[in-house]
């Protein structure tokens, strides 16, 4: 019985080869036996499998080569080395030759033992037979001429022309007439530069002149115009005192390398020059100058409108800011795309007080400008960082730093504006990069927690649920507040872990209470937008076992910014699971009316700040107005942010359904729900 490592290998021979014709594949065993033979070894040799598989594959050699011990050694050269390849006369069946390419690869088990050898014989005859009157026939120039892709000339040391093949005629377009033997050179150059002024492609070059190559084997390269057409040209001085000149039509090849040329420094999406360019760019403009002005800029809430309407739509977007851009430098500085939302401006000649910031401010009130997508109305904002040279860096890579750490302030200053480098911003760009790297740690090792903030049930006079809440227990720090860590976490795209890790914990701590109270979890837009969510959402609850219906998923407007199908699609098939669905943050968007009518949502949560100024008429009919909406809409109404007694009796004469708030409690741990619950009725008790 054959080992288990050599059926295997038998299995895999028949799987991969047995159908392969143009090349001879058989296994030998270690001893040079046929083990296995596939269909195109029988074309080639001649041989059925049934008549040669146990033969020694020495068969295939002519008597000489047998004689000579051939066979042995490429199997021996296969075994000391791994493998053997070499070309040869081979004998087939009938007793005809042919021209064999070999190659045997040596098979080993996992234990090292050697298993046999893949033998891959290719039937090259015809290539040999090719080469061998090619070599017959090498004396003859013209033939060799001919089969050049080049063209090409000989010319004496009188300048004549010796000969020249027909793709030089070709290229150049030149009739037979014009070039044969003994006609001068100068009158085939005058013919050239009558038809249009044969130049060099370098702008203002002399037309070329006849010319005698300087110095024995020393090639003179050059690139020459023809019909529109660029033709390279490569000349070699002869011992006899003429040269030999190669023509080659290369106007696709030199198309391709400025291509390439402008790829390598350009970004393909916007055209602008990228960071490699701007960054040579900008040290030949210190060395020039140094009154020199880096401004960063990114852009804001790109990732929102990217992530819900999609990347074409955002590569859309960033091409519009890339020209609205350029508008506002109108060639006065260059700007480039450094990849993502990211782009930077090199401005010079800043030391005369030039208006850097009126240049900022343009530049944010082009980008600030509104832009349809799909047929909607979109906004993007961007902040811009600005750093100054020599004040703020004497060398490129220390004024683009400084820039970019002002554009940290300038996004921590609420977006949208500028900020200029100072003093001392490098300390907080690196106390935030550190911020990041504790946040990836935390997440990682599950330092994060929830807190739960209750939501009162007005009708009912109890607790009807409560609301999950992020909370991050710095052990050096303390507390670190969300609106300090969810930005990053946005930024990094942890939120799309975080709120996955959100949903499960949520559920399960939520199992355990009250089967009348509800759980409600913010959503962000990167979780629709990356697909993820009903599966998150599918797993959180088979894991708890929380019915569905205790589920509340809180949206804002960014996950709705588009009626994208896919969000829509996947929120009925939530609903029809039996979550809730809320709205939240209602009132802070730009067109937070009409979403409403996107999709029937279960809930809608009135923001904070129409409670904090009640006593301003327009917060009083606004949440009016919010309220009879909701009643008409068949959605029940949740008022954040109730503080006072006055707050509270306001929402309860407009018969809203539940209110949330400190007044009732802050957000507690979840060891702290029990005791809480236990001194204040649920909602189906009460």
């Amino acid at each position: 019985m054959a080992a288990p490592d050599a059926v295997d290998a038998n299995l895999m021979y028949r799987l991969l080869v047995q159908g392969v014709t143009d090349y001879a594949i058989y296994m030998l065993d270690p001893q040079g036996v046929i083990s296995n033979w596939n269909a195109g070894a029988e074309r080639a040799k001649g041989y059925r499998a049934h008549e040669i598989v146990g033969r020694h594959f020495s068969c295939f050699y002519g008597e000489e080569e047998r004689s000579r011990g051939v066979p042995h050694q490429g199997l021996e050269t296969a075994r000391r080395t791994g493998r053997f390849e070499a070309e040869g006369w081979r004998v087939r069946k009938d007793g005809s030759r042919f021209w064999a390419h070999v190659v045997i690869e040596a098979i080993h088990g996992e234990d090292g033992r050697l298993l046999g050898f893949a033998k891959i014989t290719r039937d090259c005859t015809e290539r040999r037979l090719q080469a061998e009157r090619l070599e017959e026939t090498s004396a003859n120039l013209d033939l060799a001429l001919a089969h050049m892709s080049q063209g090409l000339c000989l010319v004496d040391a009188r300048r004549r022309l010796i000969l020249c093949n027909a793709r030089f005629r070709e290229i150049l377009v030149l009739d037979a007439a014009l070039t044969q033997r003994g006609t001068p050179l100068s009158a085939i150059l005058r013919r050239l530069i009558r038809d249009e002024g044969v130049g060099s492609g370098e702008p203002g070059a002399r037309p070329l002149r006849p010319f005698r190559p300087a110095g024995a084997a020393i090639p003179l390269s050059r690139d020459l115009t023809r019909q529109g057409r660029t033709i390279a040209v490569t000349t070699r001085a002869l011992p006899t005192g003429g040269w030999v000149s190669t023509v080659e039509d290369v106007t696709e090849r030199r198309r391709i390398e400025d291509s390439i040329l402008h790829m390598a420094h350009h970004d393909a999406l916007t055209g602008l020059p990228n960071r490699a360019a701007f960054g040579a760019h900008l040290e030949r403009a210190l060395a020039a100058n140094g009154a020199t002005a880096v401004l960063c800029l990114d852009l804001d809430r790109f990732k929102a409108i990217n992530d819900t309407f999609g990347h074409p739509a955002g590569d859309a977007l960033l091409r519009t800011v890339a020209e609205r851009l350029r508008g506002v430098l109108r060639g006065s500085g260059m700007i480039a795309r450094l990849g993502g939302d990211e782009f930077v401006v090199a401005l010079a000649g800043t030391g005369d007080g030039r208006p850097i910031e009126g240049l900022a401010e343009r530049l944010i009130e082009a980008v600030g400008q509104p832009l349809e997508i799909d047929g909607h109305l979109a906004h993007v904002g961007v902040s811009v960082g600005i750093a100054v040279g020599p004040r703020d860096g004497a060398d490129s890579d220390t004024l683009f730093r400084n820039a970019d750490i002002a554009l940290y302030r300038a996004k921590a200053a609420g977006r949208n504006t500028y900020r200029f480098y100072e003093t001392g911003m490098d300390a907080l760009a690196a106390a935030r990069n550190l911020l990041q790297l504790e946040l990836r740690d935390a997440v990682q090792t599950g330092d994060l927690r929830l807190h739960y903030q209750p939501v009162m049930d007005l009708r009912r006079d109890g607790v009807g649920g409560f609301e999950a809440l992020l909370r991050w227990p710095h052990p050096q720090r303390g507390s670190v507040p969300p609106d300090t860590f969810i930005p990053i976490a946005e930024e990094t795209g942890l939120i799309t872990r975080l709120g996955a890790w959100v949903l499960r914990e949520a559920c399960r701590e939520a199992a355990v209470w009250p089967e009348e109270i509800r759980v409600a979890v913010n959503v962000s837009a990167v979780q629709f937008a990356r697909g993820s969510l009903e599966e998150v959402v599918t797993l959180a609850l088979a894991v708890s076992g929380l019915a569905p219906h205790r589920l509340e998923l809180e949206i804002t407007e960014s996950v709705l910014m588009s009626d994208s199908e896919a969000v829509v699609a996947c929120l009925h098939r939530l609903r029809r699971m039996g979550v809730r669905v809320a709205l939240d943050d209602f009132g802070t968007g730009h067109s937070s009316l009409s979403y409403l009518r996107l999709f029937p949502f279960d809930r809608i949560k009135i923001d904070r700040s129409f409670i904090r100024e009640i006593g301003r008429p327009e917060n009083v009919a606004i949440v009016r107005a919010v309220r009879a909406l909701a009643a008409d809409l068949g959605a029940a109404i949740t008022v954040e942010g109730i503080e006072t007694q006055e707050q509270l009796a306001f929402v309860r004469g407009l018969d809203c359904e539940e209110a949330q708030g400190f007044l009732f409690s802050r957000p507690l741990p979840a060891s702290d729900l029990a005791p809480f619950l236990a001194t204040r009725p649920t909602a189906r008790a009460a």
